[in-house]
């Protein structure tokens, strides 16, 4: 009898349990839909005759739910692709299903994914990003903390971004980078070599890693001046970046064993660790380098950006002459190069796997490009490193390579910002203000990119938009073209980035011929993956903590014959 009471203690605390837990949901929902509810209702407040609910949230006036919100319609859209595709597609899929659905409209897909005012006009992002700049989306934090930490320029806000971003930007300006561009130009001869052999040998590879190892490489020579031989060997830094990638946390999870899978945590701390010591070290031996070096003044190298970086904290916090590399500056600037490194790897490697296969799709383009790179440094390709070695500004005399670059950039962005909004900001667009208390604000730059308003035949591959006088039907929107955004927070790499990439495309692209193998990969791996297609494309953008080719972008290479 004691232990049928006991049970029946033990039942009626789990269903006051369970029925609390339930209340707490319903008002958890209830509270949310009344907080967007609320913010449309301030937005119309200014309105001569008020809107029903449904009529004010948008895509379509039968598409928010008083339960699900928008999730029902997000579902929809998330239902038209492929299995992990990134989610800007489905913004941009919701436009096009939507035809009058305005550029400025909320989502409500709580509680899977905080409320949000999507953004895709220009003159509209730039009141979120420069006029005033938000600032960024607490989530974000959450998100790059397991792989660049707290003190990284991406996350940072206020005085404390100002300062670091201050003591960076002299390492990024343009004028210093090309001092740097030699070292670029061996790493990426390297990156020929390895191409080379997988052409002879017929080898079967992901573009994406090969890039990214190239990309690895620059970043070691041109921030630490420390060659980290990623492209031929497995160091311990590239590795557990590598695998951190893996683990990195995915947005607006539903999979709840995949979002507390605690072995993910511990990896975490592991690779977060053996990337810290790694740096650490790196860092020492180059602060003792550069000592060195300045009492024997013997060398003539170029700085690296984190000697100028140096410089600069060395001197605004009145610490000249140093004999230790001081301790905050040293935890920032494994904050930074891990950024760096997350930045290269988003950016850069895509984008080259973009601009072989957009050009691949597009022969006309890639033989006017390949004419340009003869004409300008001649039709030796043999040549063509040592040239631009000899005078890295050459790069600048590439109109249609950089045009190619920023169409590639258009079609296939890898990032945007994400942002938070206060309650006395708002965004104006067609004479009302929409409220952002609280709400995210996603300035979506691939939607942004492929809007039919903003871009003539906006589906289609046109360097030339970039190559024509304002004017012309072709010349872009002012503000429409947002890869790397705009405004303080824009991304401190971008030249470095346009510099990585222009190098890579004169010495790879009149040299090979790299194809997408995917019908390869199902092979080796046993599996039919050919139903995974974006309008007939394979290589369509996934998250993997940024927007990256499926699969990798495996592929072929042969040496091009012309």
């Amino acid at each position: 009898m004691a232990l049928d009471f006991h049970l029946g203690s033990i039942g009626t605390s789990f269903a006051v349990l369970l029925v609390g837990l339930v209340a707490r949901s319903l008002v958890a929902l209830y509270l949310n839909r009344r907080r967007l509810r609320d913010l449309v209702s301030i937005r119309n407040a200014s309105k001569s005759a008020l809107s029903s609910l449904p009529d004010n949230l948008q895509p379509k006036p039968s598409s928010w739910h008083p339960v699900f919100g928008n999730i029902l319609t997000m579902g929809k859209a998330v239902a038209a692709f492929p299995p992990n595709a990134h989610p800007h597609l489905f913004l941009n899929w919701i436009r096009q299903q939507h035809p009058g659905l305005p550029p400025v409209f909320y989502m409500d897909l709580w509680p899977i994914a905080s409320p949000m005012l999507v953004v895709l006009d220009p003159a509209a992002a730039a009141q979120v990003t420069i006029q005033p700049s938000f600032q960024k989306d607490p989530s974000l934090q959450e998100f790059v903390y397991p792989l660049v930490g707290n003190k990284n320029l991406v996350t940072l806000e206020g005085s404390e971004w100002k300062m670091w971003r201050g003591i960076f930007n002299p390492g990024f300006s343009s004028a210093h980078l090309m001092s740097l561009v030699g070292r670029m130009v061996s790493d990426t001869v390297l990156f020929t070599e390895i191409l080379t052999d997988y052409a002879a040998k017929d080898t079967l590879f992901e573009l994406e890693d090969a890039a990214t190892r190239l990309t690895v490489d620059i970043i070691g020579d041109v921030v630490l001046d420390r060659p980290l031989r990623a492209q031929t060997s497995e160091n311990e830094l590239v590795k557990a970046f590598r695998d951190q990638l893996k683990w990195m946390p995915v947005p607006n999870d539903i999979n709840l064993f995949r979002k507390y899978n605690p072995w993910k945590f511990v990896k975490h701390r592991i690779n977060a660790g053996i990337m810290n010591r790694y740096l650490d070290k790196l860092l020492e031996q180059r602060f003792a380098t550069r000592r060195q070096e300045e009492k024997a003044q013997s060398t003539k190298r170029a700085k690296p950006i984190i000697d100028l970086a140096l410089d600069t904290y060395l001197s605004e916090t009145q610490q000249d002459g140093a004999v230790t590399l001081p301790a905050l500056f040293k935890r920032s600037a494994i904050d930074q190069f891990k950024t760096f490194l997350f930045a290269g790897h988003d950016t850069t490697s895509s984008t080259a796997c973009y601009i072989v296969h957009l050009l691949n799709q597009n022969p006309e383009a890639l033989e006017k490009v390949c004419q340009e790179h003869d004409d300008v440094l001649g039709p030796d390709v043999t040549k063509a490193a040592q040239i631009i070695s000899d005078d890295p500004y050459i790069l600048n005399r590439l109109p249609y390579t950089m045009a190619v670059l920023k169409e590639v950039l258009r079609m296939r962005p890898p990032v945007s910002t994400v942002r938070i909004g206060k309650r006395d900001q708002f965004i104006e667009y067609d004479g009302e203000q929409y409220p952002t208390e609280d709400i995210m604000v996603w300035p979506a730059a691939y939607a942004m990119h492929h809007r039919p308003e903003l871009w003539l035949n906006a589906e289609e591959f046109k360097p030339e938009r970039f190559l024509v006088k304002e004017g012309h039907t072709l010349f872009p929107v002012k503000g429409a073209w947002r890869p790397f955004e705009y405004g303080p927070r824009n991304c401190i790499g971008q030249e470095l980035a346009y510099i990585e990439l222009k190098i890579f495309m004169v010495l790879t692209l009149r040299n090979f011929d790299i194809r997408a193998a995917y019908e390869e990969q199902d092979l080796r791996k046993g599996k039919d993956n050919s139903a995974h297609t974006l309008n007939g494309d394979r290589a369509y953008q996934i998250l993997i903590a940024t927007a990256k080719p499926a699969g990798g972008f495996p592929a072929k290479v042969t040496r091009r014959v012309r």
